[in-house]
């Protein structure tokens, strides 16, 4: 599964989200019933969740390995 692969590719790479002005390091995503909820944690290390269509932004500057970003209606991989 998609998901999956992406998870994996999270537990060792940073990729950092912005939602609303702040940014978050993007912990996993999930897919329930048709929405996607994800997991994010900020600089003090607390677990917050959103929906994926919150993220205005990514940002995986830190990596050079595998990255994927959002479009108007699927997630992509870029290799």
């Amino acid at each position: 599964m998609m998901i999956d692969g992406i998870n994996k590719i999270l537990e060792s790479n940073e990729i950092m989200v912005r939602i609303g002005p702040t940014w978050y390091n993007l912990e996993s995503i999930d897919c329930v019933d048709g929405v996607m909820p994800i997991l994010v944690s900020d600089n003090d290390g607390e677990d917050h969740e959103f929906d994926m269509a919150d993220i205005e932004e990514f940002d995986n500057s830190e990596i050079m390995e595998p990255i994927f970003m959002l479009t108007n209606s699927n997630i992509v991989g870029i290799a």
